[in-house]
Protein backbone atom coordinates (compact mmCIF):
# COMPACT_ATOMS: atom_id res chain seq x y z
CA UNK A 1 0.00 0.00 0.00
CA UNK A 2 2.73 2.46 0.94
CA UNK A 3 4.72 1.57 -2.15
CA UNK A 4 1.72 2.21 -4.37
CA UNK A 5 1.05 5.62 -2.72
CA UNK A 6 4.66 6.66 -3.17
CA UNK A 7 4.58 5.52 -6.75
CA UNK A 8 1.37 7.53 -7.38
CA UNK A 9 2.80 10.66 -5.81
CA UNK A 10 5.87 10.40 -7.95
CA UNK A 11 3.73 10.06 -11.03
CA UNK A 12 1.77 13.27 -10.08
CA UNK A 13 4.93 15.23 -9.59
CA UNK A 14 6.47 13.89 -12.71
CA UNK A 15 3.46 14.58 -14.96
CA UNK A 16 2.50 18.11 -13.62
CA UNK A 17 4.18 21.43 -14.62
CA UNK A 18 5.53 23.65 -11.83
CA UNK A 19 5.09 27.46 -12.21
CA UNK A 20 5.53 30.53 -10.01
CA UNK A 21 2.23 32.48 -9.84
CA UNK A 22 2.19 36.10 -8.55
CA UNK A 23 -1.21 37.76 -8.03
CA UNK A 24 -1.11 41.44 -6.98
CA UNK A 25 2.37 41.04 -5.52
CA UNK A 26 1.79 37.73 -3.66
CA UNK A 27 3.70 34.72 -5.10
CA UNK A 28 2.89 31.01 -4.74
CA UNK A 29 4.37 27.89 -6.37
CA UNK A 30 1.73 26.01 -8.33
CA UNK A 31 1.53 22.78 -10.35
CA UNK A 32 -0.87 22.07 -13.16
CA UNK A 33 -1.60 19.31 -15.65
CA UNK A 34 -2.81 21.94 -18.16
CA UNK A 35 -1.03 23.25 -21.22
CA UNK A 36 -1.64 27.03 -21.09
CA UNK A 37 -1.43 29.96 -18.68
CA UNK A 38 -5.23 29.98 -18.54
CA UNK A 39 -5.17 26.34 -17.33
CA UNK A 40 -2.69 27.21 -14.56
CA UNK A 41 -4.83 30.17 -13.41
CA UNK A 42 -7.97 28.03 -13.42
CA UNK A 43 -6.23 25.33 -11.39
CA UNK A 44 -5.43 27.96 -8.72
CA UNK A 45 -8.91 29.49 -8.81
CA UNK A 46 -7.75 32.80 -10.23
CA UNK A 47 -10.53 34.45 -12.25
CA UNK A 48 -9.36 36.90 -14.92
CA UNK A 49 -11.65 39.91 -15.38
CA UNK A 50 -11.77 42.78 -17.86
CA UNK A 51 -8.88 45.12 -17.26
CA UNK A 52 -6.66 42.58 -15.51
CA UNK A 53 -3.09 42.39 -16.78
CA UNK A 54 -1.71 38.84 -17.25
CA UNK A 55 1.90 38.20 -18.27
CA UNK A 56 2.46 36.22 -20.35
CA UNK A 57 -0.97 36.16 -22.00
CA UNK A 58 -3.59 33.63 -20.97
CA UNK A 59 -3.15 31.68 -24.23
CA UNK A 60 0.64 31.23 -23.83
CA UNK A 61 1.97 27.67 -23.51
CA UNK A 62 3.27 26.60 -20.13
CA UNK A 63 6.85 25.68 -19.44
CA UNK A 64 8.47 24.36 -16.29
CA UNK A 65 9.42 27.10 -13.84
CA UNK A 66 7.49 29.80 -15.78
CA UNK A 67 6.68 33.06 -13.95
CA UNK A 68 3.05 34.07 -14.33
CA UNK A 69 2.14 37.55 -13.08
CA UNK A 70 -1.44 38.76 -12.64
CA UNK A 71 -2.17 42.38 -11.76
CA UNK A 72 -5.88 42.81 -11.22
CA UNK A 73 -7.74 45.94 -12.34
CA UNK A 74 -8.62 48.28 -9.46
CA UNK A 75 -10.89 51.31 -9.23
CA UNK A 76 -9.38 54.61 -8.14
CA UNK A 77 -11.36 57.78 -7.29
CA UNK A 78 -8.80 60.52 -7.95
CA UNK A 79 -9.13 64.16 -6.94
CA UNK A 80 -6.29 66.01 -8.66
CA UNK A 81 -6.16 69.71 -7.80
CA UNK A 82 -9.91 69.74 -7.41
CA UNK A 83 -10.67 67.82 -10.61
CA UNK A 84 -12.55 64.61 -9.87
CA UNK A 85 -12.15 61.47 -12.00
CA UNK A 86 -12.58 57.70 -11.79
CA UNK A 87 -9.58 55.74 -13.03
CA UNK A 88 -8.82 52.06 -13.59
CA UNK A 89 -5.30 50.84 -12.81
CA UNK A 90 -3.39 47.56 -12.40
CA UNK A 91 -0.91 49.20 -9.99
CA UNK A 92 -0.41 47.72 -6.53
CA UNK A 93 0.13 50.91 -4.53
CA UNK A 94 -0.94 54.55 -4.52
CA UNK A 95 2.52 55.63 -5.69
CA UNK A 96 2.49 53.16 -8.57
CA UNK A 97 -0.98 54.27 -9.61
CA UNK A 98 0.01 57.95 -9.66
CA UNK A 99 3.11 57.13 -11.70
CA UNK A 100 0.96 55.14 -14.12
CA UNK A 101 -1.40 58.14 -14.48
CA UNK A 102 1.47 60.59 -15.00
CA UNK A 103 0.97 62.45 -11.70
CA UNK A 104 4.20 63.74 -10.15
CA UNK A 105 3.91 63.43 -6.35
CA UNK A 106 6.99 65.57 -5.61
CA UNK A 107 6.02 68.32 -3.16
CA UNK A 108 2.34 67.45 -3.41
CA UNK A 109 -0.14 66.95 -0.58
CA UNK A 110 -1.47 63.38 -0.89
CA UNK A 111 -4.26 61.96 1.23
CA UNK A 112 -2.64 58.46 1.44
CA UNK A 113 0.90 57.14 1.75
CA UNK A 114 2.53 56.38 -1.57
CA UNK A 115 3.19 52.81 -0.31
CA UNK A 116 -0.44 52.25 0.68
CA UNK A 117 -1.91 49.26 -1.20
CA UNK A 118 -4.90 49.63 -3.49
CA UNK A 119 -7.97 47.58 -2.57
CA UNK A 120 -8.67 45.06 -5.36
CA UNK A 121 -12.29 44.59 -4.23
CA UNK A 122 -13.35 48.18 -3.50
CA UNK A 123 -12.71 51.68 -4.86
CA UNK A 124 -9.77 53.50 -3.33
CA UNK A 125 -10.05 57.27 -2.93
CA UNK A 126 -6.94 59.48 -3.29
CA UNK A 127 -6.68 63.25 -3.16
CA UNK A 128 -3.62 64.99 -4.64
CA UNK A 129 -2.88 68.72 -4.47
CA UNK A 130 0.21 69.66 -6.47
CA UNK A 131 2.43 72.70 -5.73
CA UNK A 132 1.69 75.76 -7.88
CA UNK A 133 2.97 79.24 -8.55
CA UNK A 134 0.17 81.79 -8.94
CA UNK A 135 -0.42 85.55 -8.78
CA UNK A 136 -3.07 87.38 -6.76
CA UNK A 137 -4.06 90.97 -7.64
CA UNK A 138 -5.92 92.80 -4.87
CA UNK A 139 -6.01 96.20 -3.16
CA UNK A 140 -3.58 97.67 -5.66
CA UNK A 141 -0.94 95.00 -5.06
CA UNK A 142 0.33 92.01 -7.02
CA UNK A 143 1.14 89.12 -4.69
CA UNK A 144 3.06 86.00 -5.86
CA UNK A 145 1.85 82.79 -4.19
CA UNK A 146 3.59 79.41 -4.10
CA UNK A 147 1.40 76.81 -2.41
CA UNK A 148 -0.16 73.37 -2.64
CA UNK A 149 -3.64 74.85 -3.02
CA UNK A 150 -6.51 73.18 -4.82
CA UNK A 151 -9.02 76.05 -5.08
CA UNK A 152 -9.21 79.82 -5.56
CA UNK A 153 -10.34 80.19 -1.96
CA UNK A 154 -7.26 78.36 -0.67
CA UNK A 155 -4.93 80.52 -2.80
CA UNK A 156 -6.50 83.73 -1.48
CA UNK A 157 -6.16 82.44 2.08
CA UNK A 158 -2.45 81.71 1.50
CA UNK A 159 -2.05 85.26 0.12
CA UNK A 160 -3.73 86.72 3.20
CA UNK A 161 -6.60 88.24 1.21
CA UNK A 162 -9.99 88.44 2.90
CA UNK A 163 -12.98 88.36 0.56
CA UNK A 164 -16.38 89.75 1.55
CA UNK A 165 -19.75 88.92 0.03
CA UNK A 166 -19.74 92.16 -1.97
CA UNK A 167 -16.30 91.66 -3.52
CA UNK A 168 -15.84 90.40 -7.07
CA UNK A 169 -13.37 87.60 -7.80
CA UNK A 170 -12.30 86.67 -11.33
CA UNK A 171 -13.08 82.99 -10.67
CA UNK A 172 -15.48 81.19 -8.29
CA UNK A 173 -13.94 80.56 -4.87
CA UNK A 174 -14.51 76.81 -5.27
CA UNK A 175 -12.93 76.68 -8.74
CA UNK A 176 -9.73 74.60 -9.14
CA UNK A 177 -6.50 76.43 -9.94
CA UNK A 178 -3.49 75.75 -12.14
CA UNK A 179 0.09 76.93 -12.01
CA UNK A 180 0.61 80.30 -13.70
CA UNK A 181 -2.95 81.44 -13.04
CA UNK A 182 -3.71 85.05 -12.07
CA UNK A 183 -6.58 85.69 -9.65
CA UNK A 184 -8.06 89.16 -9.28
CA UNK A 185 -10.10 90.51 -6.35
CA UNK A 186 -12.09 93.71 -6.91
CA UNK A 187 -13.55 95.61 -3.99
CA UNK A 188 -17.05 96.98 -4.53
CA UNK A 189 -18.64 99.80 -2.58
CA UNK A 190 -22.02 101.56 -2.63
CA UNK A 191 -22.37 105.08 -1.21
CA UNK A 192 -24.88 107.95 -1.35
CA UNK A 193 -23.85 111.40 -2.55
CA UNK A 194 -25.75 114.71 -2.30
CA UNK A 195 -24.89 117.41 -4.84
CA UNK A 196 -26.31 120.65 -6.19
CA UNK A 197 -26.79 120.80 -9.95
CA UNK A 198 -27.94 123.52 -12.37
CA UNK A 199 -31.31 123.23 -14.09
CA UNK A 200 -31.02 124.53 -17.65
CA UNK A 201 -33.38 127.39 -18.34
CA UNK A 202 -36.11 126.39 -20.79
CA UNK A 203 -36.12 128.26 -24.10
CA UNK A 204 -39.27 129.71 -25.63
CA UNK A 205 -39.14 130.85 -29.25
CA UNK A 206 -41.51 133.51 -30.56
CA UNK A 207 -41.89 134.41 -34.22
CA UNK A 208 -41.94 138.10 -35.19
CA UNK A 209 -42.02 139.94 -38.51
CA UNK A 210 -40.14 142.83 -36.90
CA UNK A 211 -36.90 140.89 -37.48
CA UNK A 212 -35.44 139.83 -40.82
CA UNK A 213 -36.32 136.25 -41.66
CA UNK A 214 -33.87 133.80 -40.05
CA UNK A 215 -32.49 136.34 -37.56
CA UNK A 216 -32.74 135.77 -33.79
CA UNK A 217 -32.90 138.17 -30.87
CA UNK A 218 -33.01 137.42 -27.14
CA UNK A 219 -36.01 139.20 -25.67
CA UNK A 220 -35.62 137.81 -22.12
CA UNK A 221 -32.31 136.37 -20.94
CA UNK A 222 -33.77 133.81 -18.56
CA UNK A 223 -31.85 132.13 -15.74
CA UNK A 224 -30.74 128.61 -14.86
CA UNK A 225 -32.20 127.06 -11.71
CA UNK A 226 -30.66 124.83 -9.06
CA UNK A 227 -31.63 121.44 -7.69
CA UNK A 228 -30.34 119.23 -4.88
CA UNK A 229 -29.89 115.61 -5.98
CA UNK A 230 -29.15 112.44 -3.99
CA UNK A 231 -27.34 109.72 -5.95
CA UNK A 232 -26.48 106.10 -5.15
CA UNK A 233 -22.92 105.62 -6.43
CA UNK A 234 -21.44 102.20 -7.16
CA UNK A 235 -17.66 101.84 -7.35
CA UNK A 236 -15.15 99.06 -8.07
CA UNK A 237 -11.69 99.52 -6.58
CA UNK A 238 -12.53 103.18 -6.00
CA UNK A 239 -13.58 103.90 -9.60
CA UNK A 240 -17.18 104.98 -10.13
CA UNK A 241 -19.13 102.50 -12.25
CA UNK A 242 -22.79 103.40 -11.69
CA UNK A 243 -24.72 106.48 -10.58
CA UNK A 244 -28.45 106.21 -9.91
CA UNK A 245 -30.61 109.18 -8.95
CA UNK A 246 -32.56 108.49 -5.76
CA UNK A 247 -34.26 111.84 -5.14
CA UNK A 248 -34.22 115.52 -6.08
CA UNK A 249 -35.32 118.82 -4.57
CA UNK A 250 -35.65 122.03 -6.60
CA UNK A 251 -33.95 124.86 -4.72
CA UNK A 252 -34.29 127.60 -7.33
CA UNK A 253 -36.73 127.41 -10.23
CA UNK A 254 -35.29 128.28 -13.67
CA UNK A 255 -36.57 131.31 -15.59
CA UNK A 256 -37.54 130.83 -19.22
CA UNK A 257 -35.34 132.40 -21.89
CA UNK A 258 -37.41 134.05 -24.66
CA UNK A 259 -35.90 134.21 -28.15
CA UNK A 260 -37.50 136.09 -31.03
CA UNK A 261 -37.29 134.42 -34.45
CA UNK A 262 -37.46 136.77 -37.42
CA UNK A 263 -39.98 136.26 -40.21
CA UNK A 264 -39.54 139.69 -41.90
CA UNK A 265 -39.61 139.81 -45.69
CA UNK A 266 -36.09 140.49 -47.06
CA UNK A 267 -37.71 142.19 -50.08
CA UNK A 268 -39.48 144.73 -47.84
CA UNK A 269 -36.81 146.51 -45.73
CA UNK A 270 -39.40 148.81 -44.14
CA UNK A 271 -41.19 145.84 -42.58
CA UNK A 272 -38.51 144.82 -40.04
CA UNK A 273 -36.03 146.28 -37.57
CA UNK A 274 -32.26 145.81 -37.52
CA UNK A 275 -30.55 146.50 -34.18
CA UNK A 276 -27.61 148.86 -34.52
CA UNK A 277 -25.12 146.41 -33.04
CA UNK A 278 -26.41 143.26 -34.74
CA UNK A 279 -23.81 141.58 -36.92
CA UNK A 280 -21.00 143.81 -35.69
CA UNK A 281 -18.66 140.80 -35.81
CA UNK A 282 -19.89 139.61 -39.20
CA UNK A 283 -17.07 138.08 -41.28
CA UNK A 284 -16.18 139.07 -44.82
CA UNK A 285 -17.44 135.72 -46.08
CA UNK A 286 -20.76 136.28 -44.30
CA UNK A 287 -21.04 139.75 -45.86
CA UNK A 288 -20.35 138.31 -49.33
CA UNK A 289 -23.07 135.71 -48.75
CA UNK A 290 -25.48 138.36 -47.43
CA UNK A 291 -25.23 140.50 -50.59
CA UNK A 292 -25.87 137.51 -52.85
CA UNK A 293 -22.43 136.18 -53.69
CA UNK A 294 -20.41 136.60 -56.91
CA UNK A 295 -22.61 137.55 -59.85
CA UNK A 296 -25.18 139.50 -57.89
CA UNK A 297 -25.37 143.27 -58.52
CA UNK A 298 -25.03 144.04 -54.82
CA UNK A 299 -21.87 141.91 -54.62
CA UNK A 300 -20.29 143.85 -57.51
CA UNK A 301 -21.18 147.24 -56.03
CA UNK A 302 -19.91 146.44 -52.52
CA UNK A 303 -16.70 144.96 -53.91
CA UNK A 304 -16.10 148.14 -55.91
CA UNK A 305 -17.22 150.65 -53.26
CA UNK A 306 -15.59 149.22 -50.08
CA UNK A 307 -14.03 145.82 -50.79
CA UNK A 308 -16.56 144.36 -48.30
CA UNK A 309 -15.35 146.51 -45.39
CA UNK A 310 -18.35 147.72 -43.30
CA UNK A 311 -16.08 150.32 -41.60
CA UNK A 312 -14.66 151.73 -44.84
CA UNK A 313 -14.16 155.55 -45.14
CA UNK A 314 -13.57 157.28 -48.48
CA UNK A 315 -9.87 158.09 -48.57
CA UNK A 316 -10.15 161.10 -50.82
CA UNK A 317 -12.75 163.26 -49.10
CA UNK A 318 -13.71 161.29 -45.99
CA UNK A 319 -17.41 161.98 -46.74
CA UNK A 320 -18.61 158.48 -47.62
CA UNK A 321 -18.83 155.53 -45.23
CA UNK A 322 -19.47 151.81 -44.89
CA UNK A 323 -20.11 148.98 -47.32
CA UNK A 324 -22.14 151.13 -49.72
CA UNK A 325 -20.24 154.44 -49.16
CA UNK A 326 -23.26 156.32 -47.86
CA UNK A 327 -23.02 160.06 -47.40
CA UNK A 328 -24.43 161.21 -44.05
CA UNK A 329 -27.35 163.11 -45.64
CA UNK A 330 -28.26 160.16 -47.88
CA UNK A 331 -28.00 157.79 -44.91
CA UNK A 332 -30.36 159.95 -42.87
CA UNK A 333 -32.72 160.13 -45.83
CA UNK A 334 -33.41 156.40 -45.67
CA UNK A 335 -33.90 156.42 -41.88
CA UNK A 336 -30.34 155.93 -40.69
CA UNK A 337 -28.82 157.70 -37.74
CA UNK A 338 -25.23 158.41 -36.77
CA UNK A 339 -22.37 157.29 -38.99
CA UNK A 340 -23.19 154.51 -41.49
CA UNK A 341 -19.86 152.83 -40.69
CA UNK A 342 -21.04 152.33 -37.11
CA UNK A 343 -24.17 150.43 -38.18
CA UNK A 344 -24.24 146.68 -38.64
CA UNK A 345 -23.66 145.24 -42.13
CA UNK A 346 -27.30 144.09 -42.10
CA UNK A 347 -28.60 147.60 -41.43
CA UNK A 348 -26.31 149.05 -44.08
CA UNK A 349 -27.62 146.53 -46.62
CA UNK A 350 -31.22 147.14 -45.59
CA UNK A 351 -30.89 150.89 -46.10
CA UNK A 352 -28.96 150.42 -49.36
CA UNK A 353 -31.90 148.42 -50.72
CA UNK A 354 -34.28 151.17 -49.58
CA UNK A 355 -32.16 153.72 -51.46
CA UNK A 356 -32.02 151.56 -54.60
CA UNK A 357 -35.79 151.03 -54.57
CA UNK A 358 -36.41 154.76 -54.39
CA UNK A 359 -33.78 156.11 -56.78
CA UNK A 360 -32.28 153.18 -58.68
CA UNK A 361 -28.68 152.06 -59.19
CA UNK A 362 -27.46 155.49 -60.22
CA UNK A 363 -26.88 156.36 -56.57
CA UNK A 364 -23.56 154.46 -56.77
CA UNK A 365 -20.81 155.66 -59.05
CA UNK A 366 -19.48 152.09 -59.14
CA UNK A 367 -22.73 150.80 -60.68
CA UNK A 368 -21.76 152.01 -64.14
CA UNK A 369 -18.20 150.80 -63.69
CA UNK A 370 -19.23 147.20 -62.90
CA UNK A 371 -22.14 147.02 -65.36
CA UNK A 372 -25.03 147.28 -62.92
CA UNK A 373 -28.17 149.23 -63.76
Amino acid sequence: MISALVAGTGAFVGLSTPVDLTVDGETVMARTFGDTVADALAAEGVEVRDGDLVQPGVHADLSRGMDIVVNTAKSLELSLDGHESTETTTAQTVGQALAELGVDPAGAEISRDLDAPLDPEATTGVSVVTPKTLTVRADGETIPVEATAASVEEVLARAGIDVSDTDLVTAPLSAPVVSGQSIGVMRTATTTEEVEEPIDAPVEEKKTDRLLEGRKKVEEEGRDGTRKVVYEVGAIDGEEITRVELSEEVIDEPVTKVVLIGTGDPEDPDSYEVPADEGATMSTEDIKAMVGGPGSPWYKIVQCESEFDPKAVNRQNHKYFGLFQFGITTWQGVGGSGNPADASPQEQFMRAKMLQERYGWSQWECAGMVGVG
